[in-house]
């Protein structure tokens, strides 16, 4: 299982390197906050695993003001990791998926927090094109192990 919060990791990585793209203030914040959404992260899973995560999911999105792209980075990192690293459990252990993180539940939380923190069209296509991003990245190194 630490190996899979690892790949979530690097995909979250390469995310904040993708966002470079924006402006510079926009990328700044968005790295900086999926940097700390992925560290938050591995404490959080190694104290109180899957439902902890959810529960701090739940709390970071709740927490969303206008304006703050940085904390929703964040939020959007914390529930990427937690629900990449649900499905890697799924497949490698067996167990059932959790349900807040099945479906397009991560997919609904982002879009409801770009709405609460207010991005303009350009900051939401570049948003999404990051998260993409780390999708794709996360799904290809999982494919490759």
């Amino acid at each position: 299982m630490r190996h899979a919060a690892r790949v979530s990791l690097a995909a979250l990585l390469a995310l904040s390197s993708t966002v470079a793209v924006a402006g510079p203030d926009m990328s700044r914040q968005v790295s900086a906050g999926v940097q700390r959404g992925a560290e938050r992260f591995d404490g959080i899973y190694r104290e109180g695993g899957i439902a902890a995560a959810s529960d701090a999911v739940r709390a970071c999105y709740k927490s969303l003001k206008r304006s703050a792209a940085g904390k929703l980075a964040e939020c959007a990192a914390l529930d990427i990791v937690s629900a990449s690293v649900d499905q890697q459990a799924v497949h490698s252990l067996g167990v059932p998926p959790y349900a807040f993180f099945s479906g397009t539940g991560p997919e609904g939380r982002i879009l409801a927090g770009i709405k609460t923190v207010g991005l303009s069209a350009k900051e939401k296509a570049t948003f999404d094109r990051a998260l993409e991003s780390t999708l794709a990245s996360a799904a290809a190194e999982f494919m490759a192990e």
